[in-house]
């Protein structure tokens, strides 16, 4: 007999006693980042997708995660992936089980919620946390070549003339793109009735748009960004731009969606001597709401007692306001977790 053979009734009670060890381990030591222990006294796991890694929504998540430590019970970790799709895809993440902590922006926040983006039904497996993080915003222009050739320098007047303009956006599903659609929309026409005017709606990353507003390839670009965005910076460098003002009317429709009005002071960018007003859907970050009380409260304490390093560290989010980040019109009207609600109360922002 070899020395691992053995009688039936013996690997019977070994089975049983693998069961048994095997299940107290996993009870003990294997928790789910979206059942983590309401036990303040325990460590969480939490995973936080975010953006690709060189974007600032990576560098911003990585020192939250950071920072977020010192706020959780001791032995806690935020593993922070750059997962997430972003624009309309971002609010999926927890539907599937993707994302115990997201950034999105407010106005998908509010659609995925309330309609389901990308011909997917709604989903409410999320919950805000705060909102208003940055002022990003529909930056867009016409090139000064384009307005010279025509005689207009806003979008309305380029459609009532039905003008042949080539607009540049970021991909299909992406926030660029979203807002452009609308925008033509709003003004009662489709990508369709832009070709068939002579014009054209081009894809592509920053980089390339950039290299076609250059080449002159490219009339119009919009891209859905602050004023920190290195493209558009680059842009103004480069070349001869007119940054547009949309009317009241389509602003106030844009608000209507889950947009905010956006303000950017004059002179943000070379040539832009105008303030401007644009619409714009601030970064927020959202939870899953299956997500502790406990745990959502200690997440928004931390940041808002954290708001000036956070700004000393990230300028772009210097926006971020912890007295009224709660408010539903900051956060897409999409409901706050209860346990940040619990903090802004406590803190006497709420009533």
């Amino acid at each position: 007999m070899g020395k691992f053979k053995a009688t039936k009734p013996i690997v019977l009670v070994m089975l049983v006693l693998l069961m048994v060890f095997t299940t107290a381990c996993s009870s003990e030591n294997v928790t789910s980042s979206t059942e983590v222990s309401k036990d303040s006294q325990k460590g969480v796991d939490l995973l936080f997708s975010t953006h690709s890694v060189g974007t600032s929504n990576y560098t911003i998540s990585a020192g939250l995660g950071t920072l977020w430590v010192d706020f959780l019970p001791e032995g806690s970790f935020v593993d922070v992936q750059p997962t997430s799709p972003g624009g309309m895809g971002a609010p999926y993440l927890f539907k599937d089980g993707l994302a115990d902590i997201s950034f999105i922006n407010g106005a998908p926040a509010k659609w995925a919620y309330e309609e389901g983006t990308l011909g997917k039904e709604p989903t409410q497996e999320y919950r805000a946390l705060v909102g208003s993080l940055t002022s990003v915003s529909a930056v867009n222009f016409i090139t000064k070549d384009f307005i010279d050739k025509y005689g207009v320098d806003t979008i309305e007047e380029v459609i009532e003339k039905k003008l042949p303009i080539r607009i540049g956006c970021s991909p299909k599903g992406s926030m660029d793109e979203k807002v452009v659609e609308m925008l033509l929309n709003h003004l009662g026409v489709t990508y369709d009735d832009i070709k068939s005017w002579g014009g054209d709606v081009i894809h592509g990353g920053g980089g390339d748009l950039s290299a076609l507003v250059r080449d002159g390839k490219l009339d119009m670009m919009l891209d859905h960004t602050s004023v920190q965005s290195s493209t558009m910076a680059e842009i103004t460098m480069t070349c001869d731009v007119h940054f547009t003002q949309w009317s009241d009317e389509t602003l106030d429709w844009f608000a209507t969606q889950g947009f905010e009005r956006i303000t950017i002071a004059a002179n943000s960018w070379k040539g832009q001597t105008e303030e401007i007003v644009n619409a714009g859907t601030p970064d927020c970050i959202f939870v899953s709401k299956d997500m502790p009380d406990d745990v959502a409260y200690a997440l928004a304490k931390g940041m808002c007692e954290s708001r000036d390093y956070l700004v000393s560290q990230y300028a772009s989010i210097e926006p971020f306001d912890p007295e009224t980040c709660w408010k539903p019109e900051k956060v897409g009207n999409v409901p706050l977790h209860p346990g940040a609600e619990k903090y802004f109360k406590e803190m006497g922002y709420m009533k």
